[in-house]
């Protein structure tokens, strides 16, 4: 039973610690528009992009972890897309639209004025063009001009998102954010199962040594 046991807690730690190996995220169903809604990245290790699919119209919010704020970016291809991030409480941090190699993809850059400046959950929003996020007081980011990265300095920039709003123009289809800094949240239990499995295993060799 004991050896069961531990062969179980070995299996669990390594499928913990392997799983979302390849670093990449498929849209489950529809994410939803806003942090209460969210779709949370759950997994394990660096996160290197996020796959999906915008309807018309359509926003993906998606809760993420940023472990690396100087070095994090985010690069939205596909459809003409808008990328947009939020801290933890919902407010903004810094956004773009049509600042792609492209033209018509959206890029929030590493070592921006507006950047993150501190490790934690983060919600990063992609939307077509052009829907913008709003709070209770306005609209929160700069819409124009375009190709420039805004942070929160529009008249709802003080409040955390409470909506989007703005005319659609009938775009859509798969899209591809590529990330850097960022990470999968570990699924709750995930890192105890796994500090188990690790803490019976080293139990039993101290035991052998005694």
């Amino acid at each position: 039973m004991m050896k069961k046991l531990i062969s179980f807690c070995c299996i669990l730690t390594l499928a913990i610690a392997g799983s979302n190996a390849l670093g990449a995220w498929t849209e489950v169903g529809d994410a939803g528009d806003l942090p209460g809604t969210a779709q949370a990245v759950v997994g394990s290790g660096p996160l290197d992009a996020i796959f999906g699919v915008m309807n018309d119209p359509d926003v993906d919010m998606y809760q993420i972890y940023i472990y690396d704020p100087v070095g994090f970016s985010a690069y939205a291809i596909g459809f003409d897309p808008q990328l947009f991030l939020f801290d933890q409480a919902g407010m903004g941090v810094y956004a773009n639209d049509d600042g792609g190699i492209s033209g018509l993809n959206a890029f929030l850059p590493a070592g921006n004025t507006y950047s993150p400046t501190t490790p934690g959950i983060y919600y990063l929003a992609v939307s077509e063009y052009d829907l913008d996020a709003y709070s209770a007081s306005g609209l929160i980011f700069p819409s124009s001009p375009f190709g420039q990265v805004f942070g929160p300095t529009g008249l709802g920039g003080g409040n955390p998102i409470s909506s989007w709003s703005g005319g659609t123009w009938g775009y859509g289809g798969e899209y591809t954010i590529e990330l850097t800094g960022a990470s999968y949240i570990p699924a709750p239990g995930a890192i105890l199962l796994g500090s188990i499995g690790l803490g019976l295993v080293n139990w039993l060799r101290r035991r052998k040594t005694l």
